[in-house]
């Protein structure tokens, strides 16, 4: 069973506009994992569908136009409804409202930085854009680090499938990004409950600080 393999000749028959227009619709209604999209999209140029360049280039100019469009959503919702949904967000996430504040912060401080690494982690990609546009990060920083992020990833994992397919001729496109999507899945994992596990601590120390600060003046106000 190949999906990829029988996606990718009608994507082809339509040229640039189809790579365009697949890694657009990648973004905005992520159904088949960019992941696997790109593997595929690296195999099919070692098999002779479009030259690697174009491959490239088309790939990321659709992947970019997605971005833009979901920073654009996250702008157009306004500060109080941004908010909002930080705060619900954070919540879910096991974040207090002090450390929210502090990320919000930090996040201004490293706007380019963080733009261009979240795209280099397979399902922060996704909503990163939105969270930018929530956050009001400035247009210029936002547009130039996603520029870089999402061309490192989309030519990694281009030239992933393409290398996978010139190794081993016999494999077809869905089993060369099935594995790819399996290792990145198990190392997101690892590295999501690593996270979660160093905020939840942060948490914990913050409130001990704060109990016994409380405890000390008390101490020393009696």
């Amino acid at each position: 069973m190949d999906p990829l393999g029988t996606l990718i000749p009608w994507i082809a028959a339509t040229g640039i506009l189809g790579l365009l227009g697949v890694a657009l619709l990648e973004r905005l209604v992520p159904i088949l994992p960019s992941t696997a999209l790109l593997v595929g999209l690296g195999v099919a140029v070692a098999e002779g569908h479009w030259p690697l360049h174009m491959a490239l280039w088309s790939s990321t100019a659709g992947s970019l136009l997605g971005c833009l469009a979901l920073y654009g959503l996250g702008l157009a919702l306004g500060e109080a409804r941004s908010l909002a949904v930080l705060k619900r967000t954070a919540r879910f996430l096991g974040v207090s409202q002090a450390q929210l504040g502090r990320l919000i912060v930090s996040f201004r401080r490293h706007e380019r930085a963080l733009a261009f690494g979240s795209q280099l982690i397979p399902s922060v990609r996704l909503i990163a854009p939105v969270i930018a546009g929530l956050l009001r990060a400035q247009p210029r920083n936002f547009l130039v680090a996603t520029i870089f992020g999402v061309t490192l990833w989309n030519s990694l994992l281009i030239g992933v499938g393409y290398a996978g397919a010139l190794m081993d001729e016999s494999a077809n496109p869905s089993a060369v990004a099935v594995k790819v999507v399996f290792v990145l899945l198990v190392a997101e994992g690892v590295a999501a409950a690593a996270w979660r596990g160093i905020v939840i601590w942060r948490g914990d120390r913050d409130r001990y600080r704060s109990k016994r600060k409380t405890e000390v003046q008390a101490e020393a106000a009696q």
